[in-house]
């Protein structure tokens, strides 16, 4: 059966690079909510969920994985970001994808950041990103889901501040994450925390302890007696492993399930990209703005995903996210540490019948290392440090004395 899909994948892969080039004549974001329109056409009926099922879609048992009490067909997710008010969740099944991540959505309506926002950097392998939120507000999206039936699909919430200001104000920050939160606290599977979105006037205030604190409380206050869903909370790629050890720790104080790791590229701090195609350096985007998706992610988000789990000795739940391409990529992920996936980039350079390769491969790479379940190669070859026995080191040092 794997070497029939696995021929099936490789038509559909021939096909799409076939296409691509026609795809990618349209301006990314006008070629974006075409396929989206494309993927609400396919996902409203069952015929063709169905035909597309037959076309996409990959199982296998050894795929299942529980996660913070959820259960998941396969840990390959799609990115929030994609679908920022929630309309595909009917095609995502069909596609390969376990689980998706729905937004970011905020509290009030957000418009976005003005002109050009979305680039395509052939080289790279990225996607430049300057959406800055846009979506249709938490109040209309959750009206839209609170009936939905998301079948075989796990589907998890993720929460934003509005972007509709430069000026920050804590406590009013605190109760637009609050607002969607609340408003979203029946519907899905988990709920993520997006603290670290590169592209907001006010930047990433969430980031301080201070206020991270503050909002993390108010979270256990509010959100902790209307819901038993797992909350994670998602960190920016470009920070340094002082900063990012302060935020775990956070996350632990108020018992946070787990983390997202990592958020969007930002130039700046990154040189795992072509500079020359970089939009701000073409006159497409002013300077200092924007951040990339893919390629230019993929090492550094492996190695916090590595520090995090070693900090942590597991205990923390890690969506891995950043430049998944191949089945290797995700697999390197999930063995550092990673217990689900996120990816989107792929789909846009590969083609979506990669979501189903990418699931293949895994089933092949972990028979390879002799397991039988993806709960068993999480961590696997990034062995956690070793605790030193107290009782051990006191005798020895007694008997040296």
């Amino acid at each position: 059966m794997s070497f029939i899909v696995g021929i099936r994948n490789f038509i559909l892969w021939a096909l799409y690079r076939l296409m691509r080039p026609v795809i990618f004549l349209m301006d990314p974001e006008n070629a974006h909510y075409t396929l989206k329109k494309g993927g609400v056409f396919l996902g409203s009926n069952p015929i063709t969920r169905a035909i597309t099922a037959l076309l996409y879609d990959y199982n296998h048992r050894s795929l299942n994985t529980t996660v913070d009490g959820v259960n998941y067909r396969n840990p390959v997710g799609l990115s929030a970001g994609f679908d920022k008010d929630g309309e595909l969740t009917k095609i995502y099944p069909a596609l390969g994808f376990g689980l998706a991540e729905l937004g970011s959505f905020t509290g009030e309506v957000c418009p976005g950041n003005p002109g050009k926002r979305l680039f395509r950097m052939v080289k790279s392998k990225s996607i430049v990103v300057w959406y800055g939120l846009n979506n249709q507000g938490a109040e209309k999206i959750a009206s839209n889901l609170v009936n939905t039936d998301f079948g075989r699909l796990k589907v998890g919430i993720n929460a934003a501040k509005s972007n509709v200001s430069p000026d920050f104000v804590l406590e009013e920050s605190i109760r637009d994450y609050i607002k969607t939160l609340s408003l979203f606290a029946d519907i899905g599977d988990y709920f993520t925390i997006n603290i670290s979105c590169p592209n907001t006037q006010d930047g990433e205030p969430f980031v301080n302890p201070d206020n991270l604190d503050a909002l993390l409380s108010a979270v256990t206050e509010k959100i902790r007696p209307l819901t038993k869903r797992p909350i994670y909370v998602k960190l920016a790629a470009d920070l340094t492993f002082t900063e990012i050890d302060v935020i775990i720790d956070g996350c632990i104080k108020h018992k946070m399930e787990g983390v997202v790791l990592t958020n969007l590229a930002k130039p700046e701090t990154n040189q795992e990209h072509i500079a020359s195609e970089y939009p701000s350096n073409l006159g497409l985007l002013p300077q200092g703005k924007g951040a990339m998706s893919g390629l230019p992610l993929q090492r550094i988000s492996t190695n916090v995903i590595r520090h995090v789990y070693r900090k942590t000795r597991g205990e923390l739940t890690i969506i891995g996210v950043g430049g998944i391409f191949t089945a290797k990529d995700a697999y390197e992920k999930i063995t550092s540490g990673a217990n689900l996936l996120h990816m989107i980039t792929t789909m846009i350079f590969d083609g979506p019948q990669n979501i189903s390769e990418i699931n293949r491969g895994l089933v092949k790479l972990m028979r390879q290392d002799g397991f039988t379940s993806i709960e068993q190669a999480v961590g696997s070859r990034n062995p956690l440090p070793q605790l030193l026995d107290s009782a051990h080191s006191d005798n020895k040092q007694q008997e040296v004395a």
